[in-house]
């Protein structure tokens, strides 16, 4: 490997590790600030339900988010800094504002207190997905799944503090995020944050975008209601177990984070349906241990939801970004839309739940029956008709890239084929790995080859053994010279 190339794998672990932390310490930070643990998961007590509502409304930043889509300015880099330590001061300010008064003063404050807060949080959301979005589809599904085992590390130790030192770490947490994106969007930048848009394939971008976005951000703000109103079904419920849910809910996310990465290597999926195929059904057994009286079943559905909770909101975030990654100029769209529908989704379950029990004269076993047959009708019917939808476009998008790094040796498209079918007939590869073969010579992904054969990424990784064993080589790059020494033949 080249010095340059040494280094320039360094600087994409370094912006990698930086993402990873920031996105992580920010996700920590909203399950922290207000955990979806509480008995009666009010923000403030003795404030009406209204405003409670209102409350929540503004602390998950949809507003903001959705503003940020049409302020672009804000993530360009002449602007950049500004944005990075602007957005921090208000999150910093919303929260110690928020420390400093009681549910005596007037709701409005307390709701502006919140909406404050939240712009801070939704900039740095849209921020972190911005930037996850110039990693190459494989080191993306990694660090979700780091991501995931961090946040849940962070939350086991956080709220198992007493109030005021949580209240001073969770002071600090802005700092220190800001000080990860000036790190990674300002000093050590791979590229900017927005790519310049094609300005002659403008008008098809947006087709398309108008037919993916209304799907994507419907599904997205459809999943996370269910999810976070049949957390609200056991967590509201529920006020003590044997094992503290602060505890429980943090395993979760570390557990969800093994169960994503089960999921991302072995599944020939990783979309809506093959999400909705293993989260559900454990959705469903959550719920229906959830009406047991024995401690052990408590807890086990106390961890199923919480995993179920957690991997199904990390998945959609993976979704997201990489249809963004797909758009080639229009991430912030894609992006925007889409982490709002997931704030959307956050508000709408859990204010769904609070109007439900209000309203609503029903017992948790005939609420628990309502809630499972949306799940199976989510799962058989709209989930299934939006992916269907989301794909067929997105495989007829002319303008999605290539899956490589930038700088990577690579076979000349018009010349892969004919590579490809001599080294198969030379070696006897068969037909799926000859396949294969012409794929890794044009630089794709293994998360790529997973999607475009419908096969899991261990398969691609076995066929690919076999590929280098026949072929006789050690590495991709040794490969990629056997075909071009192929050609040159």
């Amino acid at each position: 490997m080249s010095e340059k190339e040494s280094r320039r794998g360094m600087r994409e672990y370094r912006n990698s590790a930086l993402r990873v932390l920031g996105m992580a310490l920010t996700l920590a930070w909203a399950f922290c600030a207000a955990p979806p643990i509480s008995a009666d998961g009010t923000f403030w007590e003795g404030v009406s339900a209204g405003a409670q509502i209102l409350i929540r409304f503004s602390a998950v930043g949809l507003v903001p988010c959705i503003i940020f889509i049409f302020a672009p300015r804000l993530f360009e880099p002449q602007m950049l800094t500004r944005s990075i330590l602007g957005a921090a001061a208000l999150w910093l300010a919303g929260w110690l504002g928020t420390m400093g008064v009681s549910a005596s003063v007037p709701a409005p404050l307390l709701v502006a207190l919140a909406f404050v807060n939240g712009i801070g949080t939704s900039f740095f959301l849209v921020f972190w997905g911005l930037a996850l979005c110039r990693g190459d589809a494989e080191r993306i599904e990694r660090d979700f799944v780091l991501i995931l085992v961090l946040v849940g590390l962070v939350v086991m130790v956080t709220l198992g503090l007493p109030n005021a030192i949580l209240d001073g770490v969770l002071a600090a947490v802005p700092v220190a995020v800001a000080a990860c994106a000036l790190a990674d969007g300002v000093v050590l930048p791979n590229e900017p944050l927005l790519r310049k848009s094609d300005g002659e394939a403008r008008g098809e971008r947006e087709e398309t975008a108008r037919a993916t976005l209304t799907p994507l951000v419907l599904s997205v703000a459809f999943s996370v209601t269910i999810v976070s109103f049949v957390w609200c079904m056991f967590s509201l419920r529920h006020q003590e177990l044997m094992v503290s849910k602060a505890l429980l809910f943090g395993l979760g996310f570390m557990v969800s984070g093994l169960a994503i990465w089960l999921f991302v290597k072995y599944s020939p999926s990783v979309g809506f349906v093959a999400a909705a195929r293993w989260v559900l059904p454990v959705m469903a057994c959550g719920l229906l241990f959830n009406g047991s009286e024995i401690p052990e079943l408590l807890v086990a559905a106390c961890l199923m939801l919480s995993v179920a909770h957690a991997a199904f909101e990390m998945i959609l975030r993976m979704q997201v970004i990489s249809f963004a990654r797909k758009s080639r100029g229009d991430e912030l769209l894609y992006v925007g839309w889409g982490f709002a529908a997931i704030m959307a989704g956050a508000f709408l379950g859990p204010s769904l739940y609070m109007v439900v029990t209000m309203a609503v004269a029903i017992d948790s076993l005939h609420l628990t029956l309502v809630v499972l047959a949306v799940l199976v009708g989510a799962s058989s019917l709209l989930l299934l008709d939006v992916e269907t939808r989301l794909g067929r476009s997105h495989s007829l998008h002319p303008y999605e890239k290539a899956d490589h790094p930038a700088g990577d040796e690579v076979v000349a498209a018009g010349g892969t084929s004919e590579a490809a079918q001599d080294i198969a007939e030379r070696y006897g590869l068969t037909n799926r790995e000859c396949e294969i073969l012409g794929m890794l010579l044009q630089g794709r992904s293994r998360p790529y080859i997973r999607d475009t054969l419908y096969v899991s990424i261990s398969t691609v990784d076995t066929h690919v053994r076999h590929i280098y064993a026949k072929v006789g080589v050690h590495n991709k790059q040794e490969l990629i010279d056997l075909a071009q020494q192929s050609g040159e033949a």
